[in-house]
C-alpha cells in the first residue's frame, strides 16, 4: 500500500476557502436581532382583544327534533338495559363458579350479550350526537343544546359499562 502524506499547503488553502466562505456579508439573510413582536410577547405587553363571546345560536326545529329523537332512542335503550340487567345478575350469580361452558355459564353469557346489545343501541345514538357535536363545533351552531343531550347519554352509557364491568368480573371469578 502507498500512501503519499498530504502536503501541509493543500490543507492549509483548504482551511482558508472554508473559513472565507463563513465571513459572507450578505443581506440576503434576516438579521438576528430580536423584534419588537418578540420583544412585545417577552415582556407581556402585547395588545391582546378578548373574542366577545359567541352570539347565542337559535335551535332549528330540525335540530330540536333530532336532538328528541337521538335521546329517546337512547332512553329506549336504557330503560330496557335496566329492565333486563336483574334476571342477568341472576344468572351470573347462578353461574359464579361453575365451568367455563356450562349451561349456568352460557346462560349468563347469554345474558350480558342481551345487555350489551341494548347497550350498543345507546351507543348508536351517541355516535349520532358525536357526529352533531362535530358538526356544531365546525360550522357553529347551539353547541350548548347538543353538549347536554350528550352529556345525558353519556351519563347513561356509563352507568351501563359500570353494570356489565360487575357483571363480567363476577362470571370471572
Amino acid at each position: 500500500m502507498n500512501c503519499t502524506p498530504v502536503r501541509p499547503a493543500f490543507i492549509s488553502l483548504t482551511l482558508l476557502a472554508g473559513l472565507t466562505a463563513c465571513t459572507s456579508t450578505s443581506d440576503r439573510y434576516p438579521s438576528l436581532a430580536i423584534r419588537d413582536a418578540e420583544r412585545a410577547y417577552a415582556s407581556g405587553a402585547f395588545d391582546s382583544h378578548p373574542t366577545p363571546p359567541p352570539a347565542p345560536v337559535e335551535l332549528s326545529a330540525a335540530l330540536v327534533q333530532k336532538l328528541s329523537q337521538l335521546q329517546g332512542q337512547a332512553q329506549q335503550a336504557h330503560h330496557a338495559f335496566l329492565a333486563a340487567a336483574p334476571r342477568t345478575r341472576t344468572l351470573v350469580n347462578s353461574a359464579r363458579g361453575s365451568a367455563i361452558a356450562s349451561d349456568s355459564w352460557v346462560a349468563a353469557q347469554i345474558g350480558i350479550s342481551g345487555l350489551e346489545a341494548h347497550r350498543n343501541r345507546a351507543m348508536v345514538a351517541m355516535a349520532d350526537l358525536d357526529a352533531l357535536l362535530l358538526q356544531t363545533e365546525i360550522e357553529g351552531g347551539a353547541r350548548e343544546a347538543v353538549q347536554q343531550a350528550h352529556t345525558a347519554v353519556d351519563s347513561m352509557i356509563h352507568e351501563e359499562d359500570s353494570v356489565l364491568s360487575s357483571l363480567k368480573g363476577q362470571l370471572q371469578q
